[in-house]
């Protein structure tokens, strides 16, 4: 481990918007009540269940519930450990305690709010519950972070106790019947025996760590095979930070290039501006994003899993790369993720232009990613600064004050970074300190950096991104470093003319922008398509305010939208789009923005074996073998349509199209080449519309075929008859 960092404990923040959101998280935990926490692993302990049951992925009957329980053991003992917070540390000890009552109840080292059946059917594959390993890997972080941080007895006994209870059952496995196991997501439970091992200094931890390292998966990132296209994202990040943990234990090299080059297929290759990665949760090809945007890019928990890689990553080689990670993950895709006002969490970060965030509720989402969060906003301090012994690495910028307790320097930043470009360093200690101080240059820069110490001018001497300043350094030294933040444009790696923006580090987004709206312009000059201080993005739909991502809470925005030059083929074909939705836009009554949870719920829906995805760049419902509906706004004495946009490379049978439960018509879409987006108008008969502001429109799917994909859904008011199908490319 080259770098070692600052710990929690010594690091005081003073960013009002972070102290905000740990207090929010903080206050949310407090809000949950320990019997229904506790109810799930009580009722299958056969013990009394007091309250009521949570919902969601808490609730009863789903597979996953007792997960979100095992976070909540790891943020109260990061809150603890970053705080002192005795209401906190309470907390954690109450659910430890009540924990260890089930545990006892069971038997045998057992704990979970499922029955121990789930476990013999994982093992045999005989019809296997969602993910029973993901829970248990969650409950024994949970315990080993609140007998580290904590130092609760009851949580290591417990943790020592179902540590043997699950060695054993492996015990009667074989290699090859442990593979077929992990066929189903198992979380990260190589890196929770890793990390135990590393505790206890017990070689069997090690082992039966070992025996979680998936070899179907790591065996070809060891070959330099890049196997990650179209499969679960979050399922396998936390297999590549088990493998981390293993080269950090045993020294094993194969396991460092496991890591590095799983890095690069996913960091370097599939992800956004924005730091996050997947579309629906699967990765695309490496370097095909353009098409991927919609609704359900960026998992939250992936860019929380990346961002521990990370962490990984800059601890063994120091290189700025992974810094600038940090600080683009943090600040664009999760920052952003938490309602200060509420303490409730995403669950995605849509990407694709009109859409909004979809907020959870308090007691009945309980999302893997609400389980990412409460840890995420518990140690909000954790990679702002390293050391090797010799030198303080500042990779973060944030109003803080840190002590690097080794050296007995405190280091306090006085700045509204990443708003401003100017950060102000003051150095205190108890007699003068020789050492080295190494500053992060990010990669964003497209000016020099400027640095002055007491005043001076400092020449920067600069490696792999680091600047630094070697001296004997006193009480009340004060650097000043400048950061000079451009507008720059981020393009797709597989579009260069569809791009987001960057000030410095911060990506911005497009407020309320205007459905098929795009820009004029060169993508790589955002100086001549933006304007104003407070920058606004000029599109063919008008002007629209850009401000930074993690700033949205409930408007509609935009990310990435499409820049073309004038007179070129794709502006024409842009304008011809642009054309068709402003047409639209004049016989509008009212549409559901597909993709947009919040908008879609408000228009009722109710579904059965329905997704929502993306394709071709544009969010996308359909239902192989169900069915949907919506309701949406009439006006009366008007003769109506029903328009849906459909496209060419996303179809797949026949389904029926019901208004206020009659049949209205069968539609049947085949496939062709090349993929075009085109809309189909349907009259609606009069007698329907009689009496009500309000039209039920169901899709449903004829047996062994799929209703939709529908990409876009409104009713209109009906053109003339005989007009033509519109057709878009």
């Amino acid at each position: 481990m080259r770098l070692t960092p600052i710990d929690l404990p010594d690091v005081s923040l003073t960013d009002p918007r972070l102290l905000a959101a740990r207090e929010a998280n903080r206050a949310y935990l407090l809000s949950l009540p320990v019997d229904r926490l506790l109810y799930a692993f009580r009722v299958n302990a056969g013990l009394p269940a007091p309250g009521e049951p949570l919902g969601g992925w808490e609730a009863p009957d789903c597979e996953l519930r007792g997960h979100f329980v095992g976070h909540c053991l790891s943020a109260c003992a990061l809150h603890y450990h970053a705080s002192g917070d005795g209401g906190i540390l309470t907390r954690g000890m109450e659910l430890v305690a009540g924990l260890g009552e089930c545990q006892r109840a069971l038997g045998r080292g057992y704990l979970s709010a499922w029955p121990e059946a789930y476990l013999d059917r994982l093992e045999a594959l005989d019809r296997p519950t969602w993910a029973p390993l993901y829970t248990i890997h969650k409950l024994l972080a949970g315990l080993l972070d609140m007998a580290r941080l904590t130092g609760s007895e009851q949580a290591w006994s417990m943790l020592l106790t179902a540590a043997e209870y699950y060695r054993q059952r492996l015990g009667r496995m074989s290699d090859h019947q442990v593979e077929r196991m992990l066929t189903v997501e198992f979380g990260g439970m190589a890196e929770v025996f890793y990390n135990l091992a590393a505790v206890s200094g017990d070689a069997a931890h090690l082992d039966l760590a070992h025996r979680y390292d998936q070899a179907a998966f790591l065996g070809p990132l060891a070959l330099g095979r890049d196997n990650l296209s179209y499969l679960h994202g979050n399922t396998q990040i936390p297999k590549a930070i088990g493998a981390a943990r293993r080269y950090e234990l045993t020294g094993d090299e194969t396991y460092r290039r496991i890591v590095e080059f799983f890095w690069d297929c996913v960091v370097r290759h599939r992800t956004y501006a924005m730091g996050g990665t997947t579309s629906g949760e699967i990765w695309p090809e490496p370097d095909r994003l353009a098409a991927t945007l919609g609704s359900t890019n960026a998992e939250i928990c992936k860019t929380h899993n990346l961002l521990k890689l990370a962490r990984h990553l800059l601890s063994w080689t120091g290189d700025a790369e992974y810094a600038d990670y940090l600080e683009t993950a943090f600040l664009n895709g999760i920052l952003g993720t938490q309602r200060v006002d509420t303490g409730q969490m995403l669950y995605y970060v849509p990407l694709y232009p009109g859409l909004t965030k979809s907020w959870g509720t308090p007691f009945d989402s309980f999302w893997c990613c609400y389980g990412t969060g409460i840890e995420t906003w518990a140690k909000l301090g954790d990679s702002i600064a390293w050391h090797d012994g010799e030198a303080l690495w500042l990779g973060g910028y944030v109003a803080s004050s840190l002590t690097w307790r080794e050296k007995g320097i405190t280091l306090t930043q006085v700045t509204d970074y990443p708003h401003s470009e100017r950060i102000e360093l003051r150095l205190s200690m108890a007699r003068p300190t020789l050492f080295t101080l190494r500053l992060r240059l990010p990669g964003w820069l497209r000016q020099p950096a400027g640095l002055t110490l007491n005043g001076a001018r400092v020449p920067l001497s600069v490696d792999r991104g680091w600047a630094s300043v070697s001296r004997l350094w006193r009480d009340g030294d004060t650097l000043r470093l400048h950061l000079p933040m451009d507008l720059v444009s981020v393009p797709m790696p597989d579009d260069s003319a569809m791009v987001a923006l960057r000030r410095g580090p911060l990506v911005l987004a497009a407020l309320d922008p205007a459905p098929g709206a795009f820009v004029v312009g060169a993508p790589e000059r955002p100086l001549d398509w933006t304007e104003g201080p407070a920058p606004r993005l000029m599109t063919t739909g008008g002007a629209v305010p850009l401000v930074p991502l993690n700033e949205v809470v409930d408007e509609a925005y935009g990310v990435y939208f499409q820049v073309a030059a004038e007179g070129s083929a794709r502006h024409e074909q842009l304008t011809a789009g642009d054309a068709e939705s402003t047409k639209l836009a004049a016989r509008l009554v009212d549409r559901v923005r597909l993709g947009d949870r919040a908008d879609e719920l408000a228009h009722e829906l109710v579904e059965e074996a329905s997704e929502s995805g993306a394709f071709a760049g544009r969010p996308v419902r359909e239902a192989y073998q169900g069915w949907w509906r919506w309701k949406l706004r009439t006006v009366p004495d008007t003769a109506l349509a029903l328009s849906c946009l459909y496209n060419t490379g996303h179809t797949r049978g026949s389904f029926d199209i019901l208004i206020n439960g009659h049949p209205l018509l069968t539609e049947t879409l085949r496939g062709a080449q090349p993929w075009q987006f085109f809309r189909r108008d349907y009259a609606l008969p009069a007698e329907l519309l009689i009496g009500s502001q309000w039209l039920t429109v169901e899709f449903r799917a004829h047996p062994k075929s799929t209703a939709g994909g529908v990409f876009d859904c409104a009713v209109v008011r009906a053109e003339p008859a005989g007009a033509p199908e519109q057709t878009a490319k």
